[in-house]
């Protein structure tokens, strides 16, 4: 359902706005000019995982793609009867497989159930030499699997960066750099399509801002965004939009930043997003999260978001949606949750459990120092932001009553 909010007359009356104006001037005065009182606000209009280049460019994958369950049944814990037959048509088999694997609530599936499965040796991951990756460095070392660990972390090979950097933490790449779906044709990293509809948004503002090449002081707010993103007849994201940020805590972050010679960055900082697939609400956390971006012509920003993802809210909101909620909070139906992972897993090719337990075996991040286990990933984004209007109040959607039916 797309939402219509209204929060434009409030943006005016709170008195609290971050004003932001893009304009057709040289980028020194363009970027001046989104600050009024050393303050801006921005919302993204671009937000993707920071990967690489293709495997077939990189040489990321030696042994192969990842692929998929050989038979849908294989999907089952144990149940024979759902192996195809002999003579069975495809269309035959996928009706008696659906109605049969989804009408029994007693029937265990990998993709709803993964720590029942084993890991798969079909499922791939990137293992060739000087494969450079998108990103930051997380941990603040150069980290080599054999060498020593920085504190929190797990022994974990970085990667070289797509212009020569070292000391990149994206593990999260390695897990799914050699599946289709994450190469640049493939379908698991358009997930900001849903940030279009409506469905989620983030917010950005920036306070302390003297001078944009330098400032050593500045609060960097990051919230979700509680209205849809304002678009163009041509569906881009309009400059100078009004928004308001969400008020629930969990999705609410400041972090101190600095500006050095252009660039902006953060310190560390716990993130929450909201992300919506097939109408299963989901969340999209990022703990220790660090922003690395710069000024663009037109005012905007972008550059990177990274931090670690903990691995089980990784797997639901990336594979399985065991956790995904309804629009009033309560679990989604068990049938669209089992139907959508495994659906998801048959298209994308990949398997449920090869992907949970390639994420456990190559977590890098929060680990327990005595037994060594990690519970969280590095996970790189990409970002860019446009100048908006930001107030820090509450929104009413037109259409907030419909929710209670």
């Amino acid at each position: 359902m797309y939402t219509i909010r209204l929060c434009g007359a409030l943006a005016v009356a709170a008195g609290i706005t971050l004003l932001a104006l893009a304009g057709a001037t040289p980028a020194a005065d363009v970027q001046t000019s989104v600050f009024q009182n050393g303050q801006a606000g921005f919302v993204v209009s671009h937000f993707a995982y920071a990967l690489s280049k293709d495997a077939s460019e990189t040489g990321a994958c030696p042994d192969g793609m990842t692929s998929g369950y050989s038979n849908p049944g294989d999907v089952f814990v144990s149940k024979p009867e759902l192996q195809r037959q002999e003579g069975e048509t495809e269309d035959q088999y996928n009706r008696r497989f659906y109605g049969q694997a989804i009408s029994d609530p007693s029937t265990k599936n990998f993709c709803l159930n993964p720590e029942l499965g084993k890991p798969d040796p079909t499922f791939r991951t990137v293992t060739g030499k000087d494969v450079p990756a998108e990103g930051i460095d997380l941990d603040g070392q150069d980290s080599h699997i054999k060498g020593k660990v920085a504190p929190g972390t797990g022994a974990h090979d970085d990667f070289r960066g797509m212009h020569g950097e070292r000391g990149i933490d994206n593990q999260f790449f390695r897990v799914v750099g050699c599946s289709k779906s994450f190469q640049s044709t493939g379908q698991s990293n358009t997930f900001e399509i849903e940030m279009y509809t409506g469905s989620w948004g983030i917010l950005l503002t920036l306070k302390g801002v003297n001078d944009v090449h330098n400032a050593k002081d500045v609060e960097v707010g990051i919230y979700t965004n509680a209205d849809p993103i304002q678009l163009s007849p041509t569906r881009e994201a309009l400059p100078s939009a009004t928004y308001a940020a969400d008020q629930d805590a969990r999705f609410r972050a400041t972090a101190h930043g600095r500006i050095v010679n252009g660039v902006l960055t953060t310190d560390p900082v716990d993130v929450r997003f909201h992300w919506i697939v097939n109408g299963i609400h989901l969340e999209r956390p990022l703990r220790d999260a660090r922003l690395h971006m710069t000024f663009t012509p037109d005012g905007g920003l972008e550059g990177i978001l990274g931090g670690y993802t903990p691995i089980d809210e990784m797997y639901d909101l990336q594979y399985g949606f065991r956790n995904g909620k309804d629009a009033k909070g309560d679990p989604a139906p068990l049938k669209l949750r089992a139907l959508s992972s495994i659906g998801q897993a048959r298209v994308l090719e990949h398997t449920c459990n090869g992907a949970y337990f390639a994420l456990k075996q190559l977590a890098d991040g929060h680990c327990d120092a005595k037994t060594g286990v990690c519970t969280s990933i590095s996970t790189q984004y990409r970002l860019k932001a446009i100048p908006a209007f930001v107030v820090d109040t509450a929104t009413q959607s037109t259409n907030a009553s419909m929710d209670k039916l």
